[in-house]
């Protein structure tokens, strides 16, 4: 009786092989997932703001791990091109997340910023919105004052060379391309021009209210902003970056109208 002849050679890997650059994909694209799925979730109204933020800010940490993983992988199988690829993938996906903790980390523990902290402008329109458990409509006080003139020293109200209403229409044109929801705009509202609007942040939905108030100025009108945050204890310097956002485009609409004549 003959022996049998030996199994051909197999060219399948031993199951102890692992494959390279599975689990490095496996984790960016688990990153990318949290990075979207923690903000859109948070706007449907699957979850609040801090799971939402929670999930968003582990795609950090997720994709850190995937960018070592690829580049072990590298090391041991070649194939650059793919792990520059994964690496990529996750970098793109804690980009945001990453900005906006740094963004946290270095602005001021505050939800309420104006132009003018001695007479901060008041909300008239926005304070029937502001009910329990939101912000009060008040300003937050003396501490986020001390704290706002710490961390941003420029700011500071706008003189512009245009009478009151006309300010007031610039006003309210620049607050609709900014993409703000005007709630309030009026002359004469005592001595003073006044606009209330709301605007919604892109990634969590989160609502902040602004108040602009313009009075006569020897040069024309000088324009204060306050914007705060609804519901949020503290902003990142989402509203610090509003109004200077804001001014700096009204400082732009009003420098191509007829100059004022000064007030003797």
């Amino acid at each position: 009786m003959s022996e049998r002849p030996p199994d051909p050679p197999t060219s399948r890997p031993s199951a102890g092989i692992r494959r390279p650059f599975v689990g490095a994909t496996v984790l960016a694209s688990f990153a990318v997932t949290l990075a979207v799925l923690g903000p859109a979730g948070t706007r449907a109204g699957l979850w609040g703001a801090g799971v939402g933020l929670g999930l968003f800010r582990a795609a950090v940490p997720a994709a850190v791990i995937a960018i070592v993983a690829a580049i072990t992988d590298m090391r041991v199988h070649g194939r650059a091109l793919r792990g520059l690829g994964v690496i990529a993938l996750a970098v793109a996906a804690s980009a945001v997340p990453a900005r906006v903790w740094l963004a946290t980390r270095l602005a001021p523990p505050i939800y309420d910023v104006t132009t003018d902290l001695d007479n901060p402008p008041r909300y008239v329109a926005v304070a029937k919105l502001r009910v329990p458990p939101a912000n009060p409509s008040d300003h937050a006080g003396d501490a986020a004052a001390r704290q706002q003139r710490a961390s941003y020293p420029g700011l500071r109200p706008l003189v512009v060379t245009v009478p009151p209403a006309r300010a007031l229409a610039l006003a309210a044109d620049t607050a609709r391309a900014e993409g703000w929801t005007v709630l309030a705009q009026d002359i004469g509202f005592g001595d003073l021009g006044r606009l209330e609007a709301t605007d919604t942040t892109f990634l969590f939905g989160r609502i902040d209210d602004i108040v602009v108030r313009i009075v006569p100025h020897a040069a024309g009108s000088r324009v204060d902003v306050r914007s705060s945050a609804r519901d949020d204890g503290e902003d990142s310097g989402r509203n610090a970056a509003r109004i200077q956002r804001f001014l700096a485009f009204l400082a732009e609409r009003a420098a191509t109208e007829p100059a004022r004549t000064p007030t003797p």
